[in-house]
């Protein structure tokens, strides 16, 4: 897998895992709500996550909602953005 490839997979799954929490990371950008460079480190951690299928599956057959897995390595960044 190339790095552009592993890169955009990772994008979507913080997007994903981001909105199953009820937040718009790419709007929260737009209002600049959220940097690009907390974007970019939040796509980093996931990249260096060990857990990336089970993550897939898990928002594969998840609701509309679902509670963070423990794994999540952007379980801080999304409390504090739901909390503010």
């Amino acid at each position: 897998m190339s790095y552009d490839s592993n890169r955009e997979t990772h994008t979507r799954l913080v997007l994903s895992m981001a909105d199953r929490q009820g937040l718009d990371l790419q709007e929260m950008m737009l209002r600049a709500d959220v940097s690009e460079h907390q974007f970019d480190e939040a796509v980093d951690r996931c990249v260096g996550c060990t857990q990336t299928e089970a993550c897939k599956c898990l928002l594969d057959s998840a609701g509309p909602t679902l509670n963070l897995p423990e794994y999540c390595r952007n379980g801080d960044l999304f409390t504090s953005l739901r909390s503010s």
